[in-house]
């Protein structure tokens, strides 16, 4: 006995069940919600400072995200084409920030001709300062011998003609960052090899070094009011200096080598979870540390090749301050997500290499540190090409 009651279908059509009607609530406003955050990212990274905390998201997921919701809209049995839509638009605002090195899958490196250069460039991670804790301490009597001597170990392993070295500093427990005196040292682990320092930054050579200099910052600054120099610092050019240029001269012709460590995103001074961590002057300062490297670059003739700790990963825009003139060596790694930072797990490229077009990258290797640092190493070898 019935009564009477009909369920209407559509013609060839099946019964539509609750847990299929569930789903389309759920998908629907995650693609809203990815796309309109993929539009402010690309319309706010690296122009203002307040969004430099969603900067922070690892570069995989502008990729990852859109593919993850067209697989759930496939399930979905109405709205398919706006859901479908959202995905699509959302992975191309986002897909040249995900960080994806589909160059590597077709570029072909040429073989290094006799006179290539090898070059490694590597954040320390505070130098020799050893970790206590799981947070690098300054040692009180000095550094323990074998944690010295694995440091130069790892220095001496990568047989490289010319070392950008960063952070070549100790630091307090107040963020005060030490200076470290380590030129002795460096001299006799690599004999023969020319020095140049300045803050926190040290660039060894194999080549003569015919210039060097530093690239200050506070000229580049749109506000002089943003100065990163704390009050009271007792070593102002580690706050105003982040990259160091050394002119080196190869065979019969001058190269420019740039060694470089842009501000972090973040300030590191104040502790755990505070506010004051993101701010305008931090913000500011990388940009104006951007603004001096690419007019150094443009105003340089000579041949130039560029690496270092930008603490810039692909989906930051910041980036787009450097000159046209550099180009990614990026395809050289045999990698499609190529990523330095953690070095125990990697989710970010933070560490990048440029060329400009006179000089030609034979192999691109990221190297792990093997525990000295939280960055993995960069080891290219390249040579000049005109």
């Amino acid at each position: 006995m019935t009564d009477g009651t009909r369920v209407a279908t559509r013609p060839g059509g099946s019964l539509r069940t609750p847990r299929a009607r569930r789903r389309i609530p759920v998908v629907m406003p995650a693609a809203a919600a990815w796309l309109m955050f993929a539009g402010l990212h690309r319309a706010l990274s690296g122009r203002v400072w307040w969004w430099q905390v969603p900067e922070l998201v690892p570069p995989l997921a502008f990729a990852a995200v859109p593919v993850v919701l067209l697989a759930a809209v496939a399930v979905a049995r109405r709205a398919r084409r706006t859901a479908v839509a959202m995905a699509l638009v959302s992975l191309v605002l986002g897909g040249g920030a995900g960080g994806l090195n589909l160059a590597s899958l077709w570029h072909r490196a040429t073989p290094a001709p006799p006179d290539a250069i090898s070059v490694f460039s590597w954040n320390t991670w505070y130098w020799d300062q050893p970790a206590v804790g799981g947070q690098p301490k300054p040692p009180p009597t000095g550094t323990p011998r074998r944690d010295v001597e694995a440091f130069y170990r790892y220095l001496r392993a990568q047989r490289a003609d010319v070392l950008l070295l960063q952070e070549y500093v100790y630091f307090g427990a107040d963020s005060r960052p030490i200076r470290v005196n380590d030129l002795d040292r460096l001299r006799r682990e690599f004999p023969g090899y020319h020095v140049a320092t300045v803050g926190e930054l040290v660039t060894l050579s194999r080549f003569p070094i015919v210039a060097q200099r530093g690239l200050d910052l506070r000229p580049w600054l749109e506000d002089g009011r943003d100065t990163p120099v704390p009050p009271g610092s007792g070593w102002p050019g580690f706050h105003t200096v982040k990259t160091l240029r050394t002119d080196l001269r190869v065979g019969g012709r001058t190269v420019s080598f740039y060694n470089t460590h842009i501000n972090t995103p973040v300030d590191s001074s104040p502790p755990g979870l505070d506010p004051r961590r993101l701010n305008r002057t931090q913000h500011e300062a990388r940009k104006a540390n951007l603004r001096a490297l690419a007019a150094d670059v443009r105003a340089n003739p000579l041949p130039a090749f560029l690496a270092g700790d930008f603490n810039a990963s692909p989906a930051m825009g910041i980036l787009r301050l450097l000159p046209q003139r550099l180009t990614d060596a990026a395809p050289a790694i045999d990698s499609l997500y190529p990523a330095t930072w953690d070095d125990r797990w990697p989710l970010w490229r933070i560490d990048w290499a440029f060329t400009t077009p006179e000089v030609a990258v034979h192999e691109y290797r990221l190297v792990p540190s093997q525990g000295q640092s939280d960055h993995s190493g960069q080891r290219l070898v390249i040579s000049l090409t005109r």
